[in-house]
């Protein structure tokens, strides 16, 4: 009989290095993508002028989620605080938004929301129920 000992796993990179991904190994490099991006885009609806701006981005290295911008609307001659409206769309890059795609963002916009207001856990906690 073999002795269980001896017969430890060969590390394919060495000791203190990861494993090697099954994509390097069938010849499948994972290209670097760097995308250039605009610091803000107009938008003209109807007679109204409209500044868009990247307010944030959420993107897994793993792939596995789609990459999420959300994009703040200005109206031109309105408050410069902040968005008169916010609306989440998928892609990488403001730039690589179409007018149709900011168009379409813009009619699926909401007022954003009061960070100073908190949400309830359960919002329907304190409610009596009927019988």
């Amino acid at each position: 009989m073999a002795d269980p000992h001896q017969n430890k796993p060969v590390p394919a990179r060495g000791e203190h290095l990861k494993p090697t991904p099954v994509r390097e190994m069938n010849g499948v490099t994972a290209a670097v993508r760097t995308e250039s991006d605009v610091p803000e885009a107009h938008l003209r609806v109807g007679d109204a002028l409209w500044t868009v701006r990247v307010l944030g981005r959420s993107a897994r290295a793993s792939g596995s989620a789609p990459p999420l911008l959300l994009l703040g609307f200005w109206e031109e001659g309105g408050a410069a605080d902040g968005p008169s409206l916010e609306a989440m769309v998928v892609g990488r890059a403001l730039e690589a938004l179409s007018p149709d795609a900011l168009e379409e963002a813009l009619s699926a916009a909401s007022v954003p929301r009061d960070p100073d207001r908190t949400v309830p856990f359960f919002p329907d906690a304190g409610q009596v129920r009927r019988r």
